[in-house]
């Protein structure tokens, strides 16, 4: 059972997750978008107890890494989770400015 943080908002994820609890399902936070994205699935994972594995898009543009202040760490397949205030970066609005959304 896949959850879209992004799409949902965090709250409102929160309660899907611990509802799949209650009928015993695990859930994946459905993670297809940038690495502050990656920092609310794994915030997510780190307040859910049933969560079985968190997607991570891999194939992305160029400048995603530029994108936020503070790349998220993957080692081994395990992401930390940030103990700091906030989701753990910060959006580079000049990086942002800089790739207009095409229509």
């Amino acid at each position: 059972f896949m959850i879209d943080v992004p799409w949902n908002g965090f709250s409102q994820s929160k309660k899907i997750g611990d509802l799949a609890e209650v009928f015993q399902l695990n859930v994946a936070p459905h993670n297809y978008y940038s690495h502050l994205s990656s920092y609310h699935s794994a915030t997510l994972c780190s307040v859910l107890a049933n969560v079985r594995i968190m997607e991570i898009d891999i194939d992305d543009v160029p400048w995603k890494d530029d994108l936020i202040t503070n790349v998220p760490e993957i080692i081994d397949g395990y992401m930390t989770v940030p103990t700091t205030p906030g989701w753990g970066g910060d959006i580079d609005e000049d990086v942002a400015r800089a790739h207009p959304w095409k229509r």
